[in-house]
Protein backbone atom coordinates (compact mmCIF):
# COMPACT_ATOMS: atom_id res chain seq x y z
CA UNK A 1 0.00 0.00 0.00
CA UNK A 2 1.56 3.16 -1.34
CA UNK A 3 -0.47 5.93 0.88
CA UNK A 4 0.52 8.76 2.86
CA UNK A 5 -1.91 10.02 5.90
CA UNK A 6 -5.58 9.84 5.63
CA UNK A 7 -7.94 10.34 2.68
CA UNK A 8 -11.47 11.23 2.86
CA UNK A 9 -13.84 9.68 5.09
CA UNK A 10 -16.09 8.84 2.09
CA UNK A 11 -13.09 7.42 0.35
CA UNK A 12 -11.71 5.17 2.94
CA UNK A 13 -15.07 3.67 3.48
CA UNK A 14 -15.87 2.89 0.21
CA UNK A 15 -12.04 1.61 -0.65
CA UNK A 16 -12.51 -0.30 2.62
CA UNK A 17 -15.58 -1.98 2.03
CA UNK A 18 -14.48 -2.91 -1.60
CA UNK A 19 -11.56 -4.78 -1.01
CA UNK A 20 -12.68 -6.24 2.03
CA UNK A 21 -15.82 -7.83 -0.24
CA UNK A 22 -13.14 -8.72 -2.73
CA UNK A 23 -11.07 -10.94 0.05
CA UNK A 24 -14.25 -12.28 1.20
CA UNK A 25 -15.41 -13.59 -2.19
CA UNK A 26 -11.98 -14.96 -3.38
CA UNK A 27 -12.04 -16.76 -0.01
CA UNK A 28 -15.41 -18.12 -0.68
CA UNK A 29 -15.38 -18.89 -4.64
CA UNK A 30 -11.70 -18.22 -6.21
CA UNK A 31 -10.05 -21.49 -4.74
CA UNK A 32 -7.01 -19.20 -4.69
CA UNK A 33 -3.50 -19.66 -4.28
CA UNK A 34 -1.99 -16.36 -4.12
CA UNK A 35 -4.17 -13.14 -3.53
CA UNK A 36 -2.74 -9.48 -4.03
CA UNK A 37 -3.88 -6.19 -3.03
CA UNK A 38 -2.36 -3.15 -4.46
CA UNK A 39 -3.32 0.37 -3.07
CA UNK A 40 -2.01 3.62 -4.56
CA UNK A 41 -2.62 7.46 -5.02
CA UNK A 42 -1.93 9.46 -7.97
CA UNK A 43 -2.84 11.99 -9.98
CA UNK A 44 -6.03 12.78 -7.44
CA UNK A 45 -7.42 9.19 -7.81
CA UNK A 46 -7.07 6.31 -5.02
CA UNK A 47 -6.83 3.33 -6.72
CA UNK A 48 -7.44 -0.30 -5.49
CA UNK A 49 -6.51 -3.99 -6.86
CA UNK A 50 -7.37 -7.24 -5.95
CA UNK A 51 -6.10 -9.91 -7.89
CA UNK A 52 -6.19 -13.43 -7.42
CA UNK A 53 -5.35 -16.85 -9.32
CA UNK A 54 -8.15 -18.56 -8.78
CA UNK A 55 -10.84 -20.06 -11.09
CA UNK A 56 -12.06 -17.16 -12.42
CA UNK A 57 -15.99 -16.88 -13.30
CA UNK A 58 -16.67 -14.11 -11.10
CA UNK A 59 -20.41 -12.16 -12.66
CA UNK A 60 -22.17 -9.59 -10.90
CA UNK A 61 -25.07 -10.93 -12.68
CA UNK A 62 -25.13 -13.77 -10.51
CA UNK A 63 -25.09 -12.04 -7.18
CA UNK A 64 -25.43 -8.77 -5.80
CA UNK A 65 -22.32 -8.27 -3.69
CA UNK A 66 -19.95 -7.15 -6.83
CA UNK A 67 -23.44 -4.54 -7.85
CA UNK A 68 -23.28 -2.79 -4.30
CA UNK A 69 -19.86 -2.60 -4.59
CA UNK A 70 -20.35 -0.72 -8.10
CA UNK A 71 -22.94 1.33 -6.67
CA UNK A 72 -21.03 2.29 -3.56
CA UNK A 73 -18.13 3.13 -5.75
CA UNK A 74 -20.24 5.85 -8.08
CA UNK A 75 -22.11 7.17 -5.28
CA UNK A 76 -18.78 9.02 -4.68
CA UNK A 77 -18.16 9.10 -8.42
CA UNK A 78 -15.84 6.72 -8.79
CA UNK A 79 -15.64 3.34 -11.26
CA UNK A 80 -14.92 -0.44 -10.75
CA UNK A 81 -13.57 -2.72 -13.31
CA UNK A 82 -13.79 -6.25 -13.34
CA UNK A 83 -12.00 -8.98 -15.35
CA UNK A 84 -12.68 -12.62 -14.39
CA UNK A 85 -12.40 -14.89 -17.21
CA UNK A 86 -12.72 -18.61 -16.22
CA UNK A 87 -9.62 -20.57 -15.31
CA UNK A 88 -7.74 -17.46 -15.67
CA UNK A 89 -8.09 -15.79 -11.93
CA UNK A 90 -10.02 -12.37 -11.24
CA UNK A 91 -8.76 -8.78 -11.43
CA UNK A 92 -11.26 -6.16 -9.50
CA UNK A 93 -10.29 -2.73 -9.81
CA UNK A 94 -11.74 0.20 -8.14
CA UNK A 95 -10.65 4.19 -9.07
CA UNK A 96 -12.18 6.39 -6.47
CA UNK A 97 -11.62 10.32 -6.62
CA UNK A 98 -9.66 12.49 -3.91
CA UNK A 99 -11.55 15.54 -4.33
CA UNK A 100 -13.50 17.43 -1.54
CA UNK A 101 -15.75 14.88 -0.49
CA UNK A 102 -15.91 15.40 2.93
CA UNK A 103 -16.23 19.21 3.02
CA UNK A 104 -13.10 19.72 4.92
Amino acid sequence: MRVEGRLPGPVEVTAYYVVSEALTNTAKHAEASIVRVDVDVRDGMLRAAVLDDGVGGADPVRGSGLLGLKDRAEAIGGRISLDSSHGAGTSLRVELPLGDLDGS
